[in-house]
């Protein structure tokens, strides 16, 4: 952002491109006064507001009084990605259940030039505290209300982004422990036979929850032992399938399989996978595209077993294995 200051206001060049007006009241107060695509008009409408409050005229901003609660919906129905595009379906599903469960009922009433950085560090202390919904909730609605700020200065909606708390974005990193290789055939092993070649392919091929779900058998290849991750799948709160490229460029990608994956594979595609070239890999009990609290569930059941559990699966993985 480039700034012209002046005495009494000044024209900042935006990120985006236009130009905001801002000034100074003959009472301190500062006021944005809109923006322009040129900073002519800018220069011009700067001008006049000094000349009318040299007449002694009010000068009155223009976007006083519009609240979080206006604003934030129309920021989510054009917010685009890095790379231009519209929010996944899932993305934008996940802002709009941050914004009505823990931003709107908290901030919605305030209005955008009004919201100050101590209002913003009071909310997010709530939700980090014992009566909110955690560290990591916290994080990510501050880090979304800190882009609908950030946008709304653009917009010459709010003077400055009053989310400037150090550390108030930061989600806390605990350590993640990585299976062993035991462990993981330990869990192949004993979870039910439909799901063996999911812990398999997670632990060994580095696949994510949305690119299991979304494998065809036209991206497995045996013969040439690769894997092509061309889609992703994921369910939103109705049930609908979100089926889609991956994130990003990068996620689109071929990988080499374990030799000692392909027997497995072999195994599961004959057994369980959808008999068409576009039907999925990993299907559900009765055959459908497996969705996520399907496999969420069979853990779950798998953990609620203890010791006892895992000895049991193994066995009856070995007698399911022996009748086919």
């Amino acid at each position: 952002m480039t700034r012209q200051r002046r005495a009494g206001g000044g024209v900042d060049r935006l990120p985006s491109g236009r130009y905001r007006v801002r000034i100074v009241t003959t009472d301190g107060q500062r006021l944005s006064l809109g923006t322009h695509t040129t900073k002519r008009a800018a220069e011009t409408a700067y001008a006049r507001s000094l000349t009318e409050q040299a007449d002694g005229k009010r000068i009155a901003p223009r976007t006083a009084g519009v609240t979080l609660t206006e604003y934030a919906p129309r920021w989510l129905d054009a917010r685009l990605t890095s790379r231009g595009e519209p929010l996944r379906p899932r993305v934008r599903e996940l802002y709009r259940g941050q914004l009505d469960r823990h931003i709107l009922p908290a901030l919605g009433d305030v209005a955008l030039d009004r919201l100050s950085t101590a209002t913003v560090r009071t909310w997010t202390a709530h939700l980090r505290g014992p009566a909110g919904p955690g560290a990591s909730t916290a994080a990510k609605c501050y880090r979304l209300l800190r882009s609908i700020m950030a946008t709304a200065v653009e917009d010459g909606l709010a003077l400055t982004n009053p989310c400037t708390i150090k550390g108030a974005g930061v989600e806390p990193a605990d350590e993640r422990p990585i299976p062993t290789v035991e462990q993981v055939h330990a869990l192949a092993a004993t979870i039910h036979p439909r799901f063996r070649c999911v812990v398999l392919a997670a632990a060994f091929v580095g696949l994510r929850k949305g690119e299991i779900l979304g494998l065809r058998r036209r991206d497995v290849d045996l013969d040439q032992a690769t894997l092509t991750v061309a889609q992703q799948r994921q369910l939103d709160t109705t049930g609908a399938h979100l089926v889609g490229p991956p994130k990003t460029d990068a996620g689109r990608r071929a990988i080499s399989l374990p030799g000692a994956l392909l027997d497995d594979l072999r195994h599961h595609l004959d057994i369980y996978a959808q008999p068409s070239a576009d039907g999925y890999v990993f299907t559900g009990h009765k055959g459908g595209p497996l969705a996520p609290h399907v496999l969420q569930h069979e853990w779950a059941r798998f953990l609620s077993g203890g010791v006892d559990r895992v000895r049991y699966c193994g066995k009856q993985v070995e007698n399911s294995r022996k009748k086919e």
